[in-house]
Formats: structure tokens, C-alpha cells, sequence
């Protein structure tokens, strides 16, 4: 490899010609310059440059100087549009919160002898300007260990992680436990921007740090066995934010010995993530296994830690296992890919694994489309998608026929929103693209449902607006599902400033949900879009398999019908479309913008994979195999070599004029390196053509959700409505 530096200064440049509503500048921009380098890598053959690699040191004097040169001149660029200073004042929030009760507080609680531990979440209340969504919640962690002795009492402060220094700057704790005998805390604090953190010992009777117990780029949970505790670690980890997480080790830790001594119980190697359960089934050690989207489990004895594990279930990685929890007769529940169109629910006999033993729970056909599985007391619930928009279904464990829990409408369920109360009544959360999140408590033994919150925003009224869903055909004879919010009578004459959302990936529906974010556009007359393209998990695992790897190409294909139909049928224009994804998502909306390139007026990719060649070599980018193989290494294949290329948004920028760009990222982004989003920007400025902006933001202190900040959307929108020549006259 050679590497000649071309020196060029970082000082920001900036000009500007007409910066009207709708216009861009009649000559290209002078942008920051950006350091070309003659470094290339080889594949299969294949002489690839890679102008910017430097860039990969995310944290480099070099890097950090380009970075704010970029970010100011973006900053001066968008706050000198018209538009600015109006979606500025609509979507600034107001600073005051509401104050804490107790009911806003969540206590999760684990009993130790005969005493409760417990630590609370605390939902913080702001209330936000009619534009935005209204009142916001937000989770605090106070970093504090309660003790009490009985579930009904407030507790006392036991521990205090952060006077402790356990808890530093951006940290949270994310797992507490306890020694059976009650001796030792173990904790676990992480950074958000994150996806390793650090267990940590103290000593009860002490309350002390015990420092040589503490163990530092851990991955997933722990489990506590007898008087240590089980963790993985990847072993390569040098830069939390760059190094590669693969490699991932379980360790069994004895508390008050040498991490260095630490028995090795497995090795993932370099493809295979492991993950492990919190707690033990029936004294058996559960850890899960993964490669792609796939799993197996293996299960180990653990008061014989010199026994190798040995495989629980599996069918060498073609499908998914994860233990969900136990049944009454101490079966395991699994929740499976194996038989099903995406998942289902299974009754596993730990004693006699095979398949042929299982007892079916749900779903009732295997056509459906289980998208998530909770249980709740005696019951199961199954987020089942019709069409791709979610459907409740509570099944009991005895009989195949579902009862279906009605919900409001056509729209999407929040699985992450389940939960079950100790009586049995079962949470969920539902919304649309035009119905703010409502929070509902079905009773299972009334078989009602009661709408306890959410579902109102001050200034907005979903009556005013409708949704609708269309099909659209895309190549092959797909049928792509969309859904479309909008103010009620429209006119469809092509004059309508319209919004795409898009994921299309790792076997994840994008669903129907209501986006606080989208109010200004709704408000102004636009369209909102969801597109249900493949590579996602809407219509199951056939759907996932039809957009990834050789078959990525279908996923852009879909983006791009979807947007030739808007504009078809007059619900817009190219001069009126805008396109969004955050992550896979940003991927995508670089990838179809550079494919289609006037197709949309202005792009907002987001945090995305956008240099396909080199993810796997950066933190949890090895587990995306799934979706793109990879180019080069174990595991790798000229044929997706050749796949990638055409494709990968860093190596298909061409002289042409482009959509307007707003590149975003965070800047301590531990999923997808920031650098994805650095080269492709530098790219984009110094080989796209055109004279249309082509802009990077990275946002200080953002992990890989910098795009929900204020200050991203409002850099968003006061684009969006610039380039598409929209005025703003509600709020």
C-alpha cells in the first residue's frame, strides 16, 4: 500500500451566490478542502483508491480539524437561508420541564435474600412549542441503588454510582445484580453513544470499589453464578470507537482474583457474536450464538466450568433461537425462525431438545408474520403484521386459535413498548403516521383494552389529516406496500413537498409510526412517506432474503418506484421530493439518490454505511454480513466483491450533478464509524458534480441518533423547505 500525502489547507472557505428560497448556488461551493491521499487497497485483483481513509482515525488532530471546518461551514451555510431563522424559533423547545412524580418513575427491582435492590428510570416531561411533539419524554437514570424491604416502600440510597466515580460523564448504568450471598454488587455503566461498557465490583459491607475486579469493554449482559459472574469481551479492542468488536469471548470471572485468570468458556471467532441471558433456566447456563441473522444456543453446566458447552438448538445457522423464559412445567420458550414465515413460539423440553418435541404456541398458520413475541402472566401476545401494519394477538397456550385485541386503526405497535404488570394486565403502545403515540392496558380477563395516555398534541388535530395505503410495483413483479399521511383534500398537482422514510434492511419492519418530526411538513401541506421496501422484515423472511446481499440491488429498485410513482400520480414533483434514512437507511437514501440522480431534490442520509467495502472492520460492523457480505476476508467472495461495488455509495460518485446533500452523523457514534459519513462527504464535494450543496454535519457528543436532536432537525427542515421552494406559514 502507498500513501502520498497531498497538503492542503483546512481553513473553512465559504461562498455563496443566491441563496433565495428554492435555489441553490449557480456555481459549485467552496468547500473546506479535504486532504487527498493515494492510499488504495486490493481486492480480489481489483485496485480500489481510497482517497480519505485518514480519515478513519476518527479522532485524529487531522480528522477532528476537518470535521470542524465542515461543520462550520455547513452551519454558515444553512443559517444563511431565508428559511433558517423561521423553523429555528417553530422547533426550538422551551427550557422549562415538568417536575418529576412518582408515577413518571420506573423501579426494577432484583430480591436478594430478604431485601430488594432496585434503581429507577425516571420519565422526564418537557413541554415543546405546538410544532414539535408536543410533551416529550425523556428517560433519566439517576445512577443510584435503592434498598428496601418490601416492594410497597420507598427505599434508601444504598449506593451512589456517580459520587462513587463508578458513573463518569455520559455514562448510565445499564445491568446491577447481586451475589447470591448477598456480598457483592456487580454493575455494568455504558456510554449511550455505545455498545461496550464496564462491570464493576463493590463490595457490601465495604460499599468499596474492588479495582481489580473491574473489567473494561465488555459486550451484552452478565450473569452471576456462585460468587462471579459470566461476560463476554471481543479481544482486539484497542479505540471503543473504531476497533473491531469480533472475536467476542465468554469468560467466567471468580470475584476477588485476576481478571488475567479469567476462564475462557467459549470463542466466537472472528463471525460469531455471543451473547448471554441475564439469568439461568433451572441452574443451566443459556448464551446465544450469532452469525448474520441467524443463531444457535449452547448451554453449559456451570458448577463444572472445566466441561466444554455443548449446542442446544440449532440447525447450523440457518435459523434463529432466543430464550424468551420459562413455562410452568420449566420448558423453555423459544422464540424461533425455524418453520415459520418469520417467527414463532415454541415449548422446548430442556431435557429432550429435538424439534420434533416441540409444542407449537403461536403463531396458529405459519404464514404469518409474527414481528415480536411478548409474554404477560399466562399469556402470550404477538405483534402479527397484516399488510405491513400491526396486528394484537393473544394466544394462551392451549388452544391454536388466537383472540384478536382490537386496535384504533391501521398502524404500528411499539415492541418495545410492551410490558406486563404483576396482576397480568398487558401494556402496549400504538400509533400512525398521523395518530401521536397512544398507551393502552389490555385486561385479559375482561378482554378490553383502556387508552391510559399519549394520542393528543397541542396545536394538532389528526382529524384534520388522513393515511392511506398503496401498493406499488417495482422490478421482478414485487409489490411494494407504502403508506402516506397527509392533510385531507389535498390537491394532487404535482406541487407537493413530500418526504420518503426508508430503511430496508436486517430483517426489521418499518412500520407506520407516528414521527413527532414530521408535524411542520404535515402542517405546511406536505406528504409523509413510509416505504415498506425490501431487505426489510415486513412480509416475512422471503421479503429480507428478496433485498440483501446479490438481491441488494431490489431494495434501491423499490426506493426508486416508489418515487416515480408519487411523482406519476401528482402527489409531487422531483422539485418537491425529499428522501431519508438514518443508518441501513442511510445507505439506502445514498445509495438510490446516486442511482437516480433526478430522482429527489434533496437527500438527508443519516448515519449511514456508506464505504461497503470496509464496514466489517470497525466495531459491531462484522455482524452485518447478513445484508452485504463482505469484500475482502474470512467469509468473503469475489462475487460479492463484485456485488458491493455496484452499489456501495463511496465508490459510485461521478462528475454528475447530485441531489442537495445533507450528510449526518454523530460524532462518538460506536454502530457505524462517523468516517462512513466523513469520506463519502469529502467524496461527494471533490468528485460529485453539479452545484447543488452537498453538506456534512457532525454532531458533538451523538452517538447514532443525532438525526431526533434539535439542532439536526432543525438543519433538516430549513433545507427541506429551501430546496423545495415550500414557504412555511403554520406552525
Amino acid at each position: 500500500m502507498i500513501m502520498k500525502r497531498i497538503l492542503l489547507s483546512l481553513l473553512p472557505a465559504f461562498a455563496l451566490v443566491a441563496c433565495n428560497s428554492g435555489s441553490s448556488s449557480s456555481t459549485k461551493l467552496n468547500y473546506p478542502a479535504s486532504q487527498a491521499e493515494s492510499t488504495t487497497n486490493s481486492y480480489y485483483g481489483t485496485t480500489v483508491a481510497d482517497p480519505y481513509q485518514w480519515m478513519e482515525n476518527t479522532n485524529s488532530t487531522q480528522t477532528l480539524a476537518w470535521v470542524n471546518s465542515q461543520n462550520s461551514f455547513s452551519n454558515s451555510y444553512i443559517s444563511s437561508l431565508p428559511e433558517y431563522n423561521t423553523v429555528k424559533a417553530l422547533l426550538t423547545p422551551s427550557t422549562t420541564a415538568k417536575s418529576l412524580k412518582d408515577n413518571n418513575v420506573n423501579r426494577h427491582f432484583i430480591k436478594v435474600k430478604d431485601v430488594y435492590y432496585y434503581t429507577n428510570d425516571k420519565k422526564i416531561i418537557i413541554d415543546t412549542k405546538p410544532v414539535g411533539a408536543g410533551r416529550v419524554e425523556n428517560v433519566s437514570v439517576d445512577n443510584k441503588i435503592y434498598i428496601t424491604d418490601s416492594l410497597n416502600n420507598v427505599g434508601r440510597v444504598f449506593l451512589d454510582l456517580q459520587k462513587m466515580g463508578i458513573v463518569k460523564g455520559e455514562q448510565k448504568v445499564v445491568q446491577t445484580a447481586s451475589t447470591a450471598d448477598n456480598a457483592y454488587t456487580i454493575t455494568k455503566t455504558q456510554d449511550s453513544n455505545l455498545d461496550l461498557g464496564t462491570i464493576t465490583v463493590i463490595n457490601n459491607q465495604t460499599q468499596q470499589i474492588m479495582p481489580g475486579d473491574e473489567i473494561k469493554y465488555t459486550s451484552g449482559s452478565f450473569t452471576v453464578y456462585g460468587d462471579g459472574f459470566f461476560y463476554v469481551k471481543p479481544q482486539n479492542v484497542t479505540d471503543i470507537y473504531t476497533s473491531n468488536y469480533n472475536y467476542q469471548q465468554l469468560f467466567y470471572h471468580q470475584i476477588g482474583t485476576a481478571v488475567t485468570t479469567d476462564k475462557l468458556i467459549f470463542d466466537g471467532g472472528a463471525m460469531l457474536s455471543v451473547n448471554l441471558d441475564k439469568t439461568l433456566y433451572n441452574n443451566i447456563l443459556y448464551f446465544q450464538t450469532n452469525i448474520d441473522q441467524t443463531s444457535e444456543i449452547y448451554s453449559l453446566n456451570p458448577a463444572n466450568l472445566n466441561s466444554k458447552p455443548t449446542l442446544f438448538l440449532g440447525d447450523n445457522y440457518q435459523s434463529e433461537f432466543s430464550i424468551l423464559g420459562s413455562a410452568a412445567n420449566n420448558n423453555l420458550l423459544i422464540q424461533t425462525t425455524q418453520g415459520a414465515a418469520q417467527k414463532r413460539l415454541v415449548s422446548v423440553n430442556p431435557n429432550n431438545p429435538e424439534s420434533a418435541n416441540w409444542e407449537n404456541i403461536l403463531p396458529a398458520s405459519t404464514s404469518d408474520i409474527v414481528n415480536s413475541i411478548s409474554i404477560c402472566g399466562n399469556y402470550y401476545y404477538a405483534d402479527v403484521l397484516v399488510n405491513g401494519a400491526s396486528t394484537l394477538s393473544r394466544y394462551d397456550g392451549n388452544t391454536p386459535t388466537p383472540t384478536n385485541i382490537a386496535l384504533p386503526g391501521i398502524g404500528g405497535l411499539n415492541d418495545d413498548g410492551f410490558d406486563c404488570t404483576e396482576s397480568g394486565v398487558f401494556k402496549y403502545e400504538y400509533s400512525n403516521l398521523i395518530t401521536p403515540w397512544e398507551k393502552y392496558d389490555y385486561n385479559p380477563t375482561t378482554q378490553t383494552s383502556t387508552q391510559i395516555g399519549g394520542g393528543s398534541i397541542v396545536g394538532f388535530n389528526p382529524a384534520d389529516y388522513e393515511m392511506k395505503e398503496i401498493f406499488v410495483p417495482s422490478t421482478g413483479g414485487a409489490q411494494v406496500s407504502i403508506f402516506i399521511g397527509h392533510k385531507k383534500g389535498i390537491k394532487l398537482d404535482g406541487s407537493n413537498p413530500t418526504l420518503i422514510y426508508v430503511y430496508g434492511g436486517f430483517d426489521s419492519a418499518t412500520k407506520p409510526f407516528f414521527d413527532p418530526n414530521t408535524l411542520l411538513l404535515l402542517k405546511n401541506g406536505g406528504i409523509y412517506v413510509v416505504a415498506q421496501v425490501r431487505g426489510g422484515g415486513e412480509y416475512g423472511t422471503s421479503w429480507y432474503n428478496a433485498g440483501r446481499l446479490l438481491n441488494k440491488q431490489n431494495t434501491y429498485n423499490d426506493v426508486a418506484a416508489v418515487a416515480n410513482y408519487l411523482i406519476n400520480n401528482s402527489y409531487t414533483s422531483s422539485a418537491k421530493l425529499a428522501l431519508w434514512g438514518a443508518s441501513n437507511g442511510g445507505l439506502t437514501t445514498a445509495a438510490t439518490a446516486l442511482q437516480n440522480p433526478n430522482l429527489f431534490k434533496v437527500v438527508f442520509p443519516a448515519v449511514g454505511v456508506q464505504d461497503v467495502l470496509r464496514y466489517q472492520l470497525f466495531t459491531n460492523g462484522y455482524t452485518w454480513y447478513s445484508d452485504y457480505g463482505y469484500s475482502s476476508g474470512e467469509g468473503s467472495t469475489q462475487e460479492q466483491f463484485n456485488n458491493i461495488m455496484t452499489f456501495s455509495p463511496l465508490q459510485n460518485v461521478k462528475n454528475i450533478a447530485y441531489p442537495t446533500m445533507l450528510i449526518m452523523t454523530g460524532m462518538e457514534d460506536g454502530r457505524v464509524a462517523p468516517s462512513h459519513s466523513y469520506k463519502f462527504a469529502a467524496t461527494m464535494q471533490n468528485s460529485g458534480g453539479g452545484t447543488n450543496p452537498y453538506l456534512l454535519k457532525s454532531y458533538a457528543g451523538q452517538g447514532h441518533g443525532p438525526y431526533n436532536t434539535t439542532e439536526a432537525q432543525i438543519d433538516m427542515w430549513t433545507l427541506f423547505f429551501n430546496q423545495t421552494n415550500t414557504p412555511i406559514s403554520q406552525n
